[in-house]
């Protein structure tokens, strides 16, 4: 009898269930975007119950389409957007506010507070973080500060989770608060060396423990859902970038990835060893397997596919995304439009988060086609920018990067991004890097798989792009860029 395992791979746009085979092969994917809240300028919020309700939908749908009983399915693998908190009362299992997402940057003076009393420097040491509003922490602090008491009511019935932990609790009708140590090192109070939350942070940031999860790693038990006729354990957990790592098999020293979502997230795994950057770049884990724990440094583009989805839905330049891969041969070459897309400020290694977008060299020969290409170059050279600070952290050349994520369709950017980071771009068979890596971690939790060598045979390469233009060509638009970012963080500083 054929076995199933089923991927949760909860986004920032959209939430999607990914339905594999014992061989790790797509067998449906059912997906729902949801509504997106912008409250005030810098704000990002979501509905974390209309999240809850689109994913058990979800569920269901894969489960009737393929009229599965819950006895065909292994396991359940679970992966979500990192950082976006959730703060509910355990007694309602209702959040007291909105979930307040990675994006958002309404505690950026809250931040500057805390860096002018040389907070950042203990923050980094302990979490590998950069002090900055993207994390966990003081987006907790905030709710806890912000919403009236009688909203909260005692904190004693008060939880927090990233969407991962949220979703399990509601999976498992509040047995389970779990979160998997890669969501854990993402929320800056947590230690990912003693592997534990951080007491001095906890105090920093005023937050009571027992709001928290219990931490586990990657491939665990963490509890069975009664929910759909039958029971299902929960056997995976992972952030959505250390799952697209595990889904691109980068287990060795020195491998790379780079993901083209909602944002870019370029991870580079450095081993064993927790080392901090010197180049504004974060330390965080990769995974923890089988009782072996592995680090990467990562860098972050706030902006990435999101910036596409303002060109479609705010400019109007055309219907569908996939339309930008033929509008960007249509480009004027003679043209030198540059689109800095900073639209919730600029992560790694700048981390300007009140910088906004900015269109420059615009003359009346621009057209759409040139705004639109010249927005998916600077993802290119934004990928550039964490290539430098990953070889001068790693003191090692990339000479190749693993990409997915829904971008990767477009050939011509995927071009862009090898001419300007003069780097090989490989592209995997599977581009569903992110669900696949829970559901290896399932797998592992269920013993369909033994070991992550086992993971790597299943990975494939579709196709690679090499540079085609030379260093000393491009060197100058990426000299051009350098000055442009400086000059943008500097008038908006």
């Amino acid at each position: 009898m054929k076995k199933f395992i089923l991927s949760i791979d909860q986004g920032t746009t959209s939430s999607r269930v990914v339905l594999y085979d014992e061989k790790f092969i797509i067998k449906d994917i059912a997906q729902k975007e949801f509504k997106q809240y912008f409250p005030q300028d810098g704000w990002v919020e979501h509905n974390a119950e209309e999240i809850w309700l689109d994913v058990k939908k979800l569920i269901n749908l894969i489960i009737k389409r393929n009229k599965l009983k819950p006895s065909k399915i292994i396991s359940i693998g679970i992966t979500n957007q990192r950082e976006t908190t959730v703060l509910w009362n355990k007694k309602t299992g209702k959040p007291i506010y909105k979930a307040i997402v990675w994006q958002d940057r309404r505690t950026a003076n809250y931040c500057d507070k805390l860096k002018s009393n040389k907070k950042d420097r203990m923050i980094q040491k302990i979490t590998g973080l950069v002090l900055d509003p993207y994390f966990s922490a003081t987006k907790i602090n905030w709710i806890l500060n912000n919403i009236p008491k009688k909203n909260i009511g005692q904190i004693k019935n008060i939880l927090f989770g990233t969407i991962d932990t949220w979703l399990l609790w509601k999976l498992t009708n509040g047995r389970s608060h779990f979160t998997d140590i890669t969501n854990a090192s993402r929320t800056m109070i947590y230690d990912p060396k003693k592997e534990k939350w951080s007491d001095d942070l906890l105090k920093l940031f005023g937050i009571n423990k027992s709001l928290l999860p219990q931490v586990k790693e990657n491939s665990y038990h963490f509890g069975t859902t009664k929910l759909f006729g039958g029971n299902i354990t929960i056997g995976g957990m992972a952030g959505d970038q250390q799952a697209a790592t595990i889904g691109q098999a980068c287990f060795r020293t020195g491998q790379s990835k780079s993901t083209y979502g909602t944002g870019c997230f370029m991870l580079m795994n450095i081993g064993e060893k927790f080392k901090l950057s010197n180049n504004k770049l974060l330390t965080t884990v990769a995974f923890k397997i089988n009782g072996k724990k592995m680090f990467c440094y990562e860098g972050s583009i706030f902006v990435a596919g999101s910036a596409i989805q303002w060109l479609r839905d705010k400019m109007l330049f055309f219907k569908d995304s996939k339309e930008t891969d033929k509008i960007y041969s249509k480009a004027n070459k003679n043209e030198k439009v540059i689109v800095v897309p900073a639209l919730t400020g600029l992560g790694a290694p700048h981390w300007k988060p009140n910088t906004r977008g900015a269109i420059f060299g615009l003359t009346r020969n621009t057209s759409q086609a040139d705004i639109i290409k010249a927005t998916l170059d600077s993802l290119a050279f934004q990928t550039l920018d964490l290539v430098e600070s990953m070889e001068k952290d790693a003191k090692t050349k990339i000479t190749e990067i693993k990409v997915d994520g829904g971008m990767i369709s477009n050939d011509n950017f995927l071009q862009s991004l090898s001419n300007i980071t003069q780097v090989k771009i490989i592209k995997p068979q599977n581009i569903e890097t992110t669900s696949l890596g829970v559901a290896y971690l399932a797998a592992l939790n269920a013993g369909l798989i033994k070991n992550i060598n086992e993971v790597k045979k299943f990975w494939k390469k579709n196709k690679e792009k090499k540079p085609k233009i030379s260093i000393k060509i491009i060197q100058k638009e990426i000299i051009t860029w350098k000055k442009t970012i400086k000059n943008l963080t500097e008038l908006n500083s």
